[in-house]
């Protein structure tokens, strides 16, 4: 194909359907107009920070996809941006084009104020990108397990671990109390937890917490997906001293729904913390790179704080 008759440019309205037509022409399962809305226009977001390849007869023959987050950082609030969904036509993979779509996306964002921009490639996906100079390497994700053969008590008499309406109010309160230990992060409040899980339009998750027996005030809270063999710990919010009552109580409730593994990502500051309780952690195969943009926070700047879990990507 001849790619210098392809225009690069944001995106425009209208554009999702060829999106679409893209990404199910590309990846093995489809996405729907729902899902594309979801994921780009939720939460009441007026723009989107998507850029396309058009083709004058092909149409839209690559994507590079951004979801805009309200972030904390240090203390403060700021907005980040997840790439996802980048995909080209097999006609016309040339590395001007993507380099182009990506270099507008993260530019665009920081106009607007956006301080990071970053994603989950796995090494293989990454290789490009950071040979262009868009991206840089931060950190690998650590993927922790756990095999459970019995039951762990110790918390029975002590903590409730509850199903959690994702209207509760002391959602945002365990936010704000659990925000000071976190250095970045994007913010789990109410509207984030109805977002990515209770409005996923395909998936389907279990929305848990955790209070003492002795307190109605919620201490910890799980998201949860259930596969045949194991269950993922797909999110989870809490303060420090209460992640191991925690972690047992969603172990105790593994093994009473018929599975007998746990799985988690985590952030490697909380692989000995996993270690501790029992899990064996190693490289998940995925990592997490920063867009190089210079208005961007650095590397340095974020080693270590990001705190992510499963539920931070778009294909879980």
């Amino acid at each position: 194909m001849n790619t210098k008759e392809t225009v690069v440019r944001m995106y425009q309205p209208g554009d999702e359907e060829g999106i679409i037509r893209l990404f199910n022409s590309i990846f093995p399962r489809e996405m729907t107009l729902e899902e594309w809305r979801w994921k780009y226009l939720g939460r009441g977001n007026t723009k989107v920070y998507s850029s396309v390849a058009v083709h004058p007869e092909q149409g839209i023959v690559a994507h590079y996809g951004g979801v805009p987050h309200r972030m904390t950082y240090l203390g403060r609030e700021v907005h980040g941006l997840a790439i996802g969904d980048v995909m080209v036509h097999p006609g016309f993979r040339h590395f001007k084009t993507f380099k182009k779509m990506a270099e507008l996306v993260p530019d665009e964002a920081a106009r607007d104020g956006f301080i990071l921009g970053y994603g989950f490639p796995s090494e293989r996906a990454l290789r490009l990108p950071e040979k262009l100079g868009l991206y840089e390497k931060v950190e690998d994700i650590v993927e922790a397990n756990r095999d459970i053969t019995s039951r762990n008590n110790l918390p029975r008499f002590l903590y409730k671990f509850f199903p959690l309406d994702y209207d509760d109010a002391r959602i945002g309160r365990l936010w704000d109390e659990c925000k000071g230990e976190i250095g970045l992060a994007v913010i789990r409040d109410q509207d984030y937890f109805k977002w990515r899980y209770r409005d996923h339009p395909f998936q389907n998750y279990e929305f848990w917490g955790l209070r003492l027996r002795t307190s109605t005030r919620l201490t910890g809270l799980a998201v949860l997906k259930k596969e045949q063999e194991r269950i993922l710990l797909m999110d989870f919010l809490c303060r420090r001293k209460h992640l191991p009552p925690l972690i047992i109580k969603v172990e105790n409730y593994t093994l009473s729904s018929g599975r007998k593994r746990l799985t988690v990502w985590i952030p490697p500051y909380l692989e000995k913390p996993f270690e501790e309780m029992g899990f064996s952690t190693g490289p998940a195969g995925t990592c997490i790179p920063r867009t190089t943009h210079e208005k961007g926070l650095k590397k340095h700047e974020i080693e270590g704080r990001f705190f992510y879990t499963f539920g931070d990507t778009d294909f879980q």
